[in-house]
């Protein structure tokens, strides 16, 4: 009986070292996000990110949300990592929302962009 309650208790000491520590982040860019080629843009140079398990973006409400596993990065390394994108990027305070600016598509993306 003792050797069964130690092997349990080992193997639940290892199950919580090798738990993963599952954060999101929601954060707003700048400039803002006014079509499918910007959360895109977005998406793609965010994925190589270590530790970021997914990511998630809305023109509507100007946010991308990303879940990571907080042992292989951290919030402030994931801002930092915008700079490659073309955007900037800031954490949301709790309930604050963004108004999305009006935008009209230039040449290089009308055909992506929908207001």
């Amino acid at each position: 009986m003792k050797r069964l309650l130690m092997t349990m208790v080992v193997i639940l000491s290892a199950t919580m070292m090798f738990a993963k520590d599952i954060r999101t982040l929601v954060l707003t860019t700048t400039p803002q996000m006014h079509c499918a080629r910007c959360e895109n843009r977005v998406k793609a140079h965010m994925k190589d990110v270590k530790g970021i398990k997914s990511i998630e973006t809305s023109v509507a409400q100007q946010t991308v949300t990303i879940k990571y596993d907080a042992k292989k990065t951290s919030d402030e390394k994931i801002i930092a990592a915008f700079e490659g994108s073309g955007f900037s990027a800031r954490q949301l305070a709790e309930g604050e929302t963004i108004v999305k600016e009006p935008h009209e598509c230039s040449e290089g993306n009308a055909g992506d962009c929908k207001e």
